[in-house]
């Protein structure tokens, strides 16, 4: 399969601000940033064995079970140098018995499954070894993913399409939820649909971001082209977290991106919603690497159940996962936000519809110019769609 022409792939990272060191955290002589092992632990326990400092470290990971060490609480969570947060986890209570499953985590609301299913431990009684990982901002996830440097992330299929397509080591397993990508322009503006954004310029967190990709189709409907280099659309990258503030001071003419970034302009009242992805069956995936697919198969099926297991936990307890996304720094806003966006959202996870909706979206992608436009829509969703038997 050949490549397409496609628009330049700046690097795509989760966003959220970086995590200060806990205060009285153990200083073994392991690095900081290693993991847990049978190797290191009775070092870090060592280092510090005060109760209360203990204590204080092990509530900054809100985890079902924490870290088990010959079957008592023991700690939870180093902070790397950098300050960019890394959550370790055991498996079954024994350190180090498992291959580490490291997921990428972001500052997006709408990883909601993800959290609750790592934070309710359906990934530990599936008996995977998770850990999740917030990637830097230079990191591209998709390279990341595609390399086998990450098992998984969560992530709009449509933005996946085009790295699949040219080649990239990914494959999707389920869908998530509906709904979470959103273009918001200034309240009291003349922008009031996609149809009125060319010669336009916008916000966007990078061009292989899930927002371009997802509302290219829809610009590309209203006969405006998407690709940076028609001229059509002046495109600025800007930090996920600043999008709002970009807005407001007139930086920009219009934002698009993920909550809650995005979304924050509307509820001050200060930006108005002109398009969004509500009406899609499917907006965010699970995304696994293509080789842990395809050489574990009964693991990938194991981590994408726990997955959705997590989805369904999600909308009858929109009070617990927002306190648990604000708590843990997920994400960059109030609980009371988090609270509201979540129930904008459908939590009716699938593998088996998901599969479904992936060949009518290819058919719509195509308009975009970023894949060929003669290439046969199921051949690719079998491509980019890994079946693992999943009954849901």
């Amino acid at each position: 399969m050949t490549a397409s022409p496609s628009a330049p792939s700046p690097a795509e990272a989760p966003s959220a601000a970086p995590t200060p060191a806990a205060e009285g955290a153990p200083t073994a002589q392991a690095p900081a940033d290693a993991p847990v092992t049978s190797d290191n632990a009775a070092d870090i326990l060592a280092a510090d064995d005060s109760a209360d400092e203990l204590a204080a470290v092990a509530k900054r990971s809100t985890t079902r079970r924490g870290l088990l060490i010959g079957g008592s609480v023991a700690a939870a969570a180093l902070v790397a140098g950098g300050a960019w947060l890394t959550l370790r986890r055991t498996n079954q209570g024994v350190v180090g018995a498992a291959e580490e499953i490291p997921l990428v985590i972001g500052g997006d609301i709408c990883a909601a499954p993800l959290y609750a299913a790592y934070h309710q431990g359906y990934f530990d009684d599936a008996g995977l070894n998770v850990t999740l990982v917030r990637t830097q901002q230079t990191e591209d996830t998709k390279d990341g993913v595609g390399a086998g440097k990450y098992i998984g992330a969560p992530g709009i299929f449509f933005s996946w399409l085009e790295p699949i397509y040219n080649g990239l080591n990914a494959r999707l397993t389920a869908g998530l939820h509906a709904g979470c990508l959103r273009v918001v322009a200034p309240e009291g503006s003349s922008y009031s649909s996609l149809a009125d954004l060319k010669g336009a310029s916008i916000g966007v967190p990078s061009l292989s971001s899930s927002a371009f990709a997802y509302f290219s189709i829809g610009l590309s409907d209203a006969g405006i082209n998407p690709d940076p280099s028609a001229g059509d659309i002046s495109w600025r990258t800007i930090d996920s977290d600043s999008l709002g503030q970009s807005l407001t001071s007139g930086d920009v003419d219009v934002i698009m991106g993920s909550d809650p970034g995005v979304l924050l302009p509307v509820l001050a009242g200060t930006g108005h919603e002109i398009a969004n992805n509500d009406a899609e069956q499917f907006c965010c995936s699970v995304v696994l690497n293509g080789d842990f697919v395809s050489k574990q198969p009964e693991r990938a099926k194991a981590l994408t159940e726990a997955w959705l297991k997590g989805s369904a936990y999600v909308p009858d307890h929109i009070e617990e996962i927002a306190k648990l996304e604000v708590d843990n720094e997920y994400v960059a806003t109030e609980q009371d936000v988090v609270q509201k966006v979540l129930r904008t959202y459908g939590f009716d996870a699938s593998a088996t519809r998901f599969r479904a909706a992936i060949e009518p979206g290819i058919e719509r992608f195509k308009k975009t110019g970023f894949i060929s436009a003669d290439v046969e829509a199921g051949k690719l969703a079998d491509a980019v769609y890994a079946d693992l038997g999943i009954s849901q």
